[in-house]
């Protein structure tokens, strides 16, 4: 079982390599957390997938609300201000 915090870590070290820094959500959609990191420069996203971490797994994989919009709308939204401390755009 993979933390959240962990998952954080994962999904930011990915969506670096992007040049996507910047955490504007973070979700729990039950099975996996989803993640949306954006260009430093930007002021809001852009409609892309979250970045999501399977949580009994680890595993990355993309989400798109439109693939499950239901699922999107019952996701419980996470306050953004515990990472902080890790949301450093570089």
């Amino acid at each position: 079982m993979i933390t959240l915090h962990e998952a954080y870590l994962k999904a930011k070290s990915d969506r670096e390599k992007k040049g996507l820094t910047r955490l504007i959500s973070c979700r729990d959609y039950g099975d996996f957390w989803g993640f949306d990191f954006i260009n430093p420069l930007k002021e809001k996203g852009d409609g892309r997938a979250d970045i999501t971490v399977n949580k009994k797994t680890g595993d990355i994989r993309y989400f798109n609300p439109i693939m499950d919009f239901d699922l999107f709308e019952k996701a419980i939204r996470i306050p953004i201000e515990q990472f902080d401390e890790y949301n450093v755009a570089v």
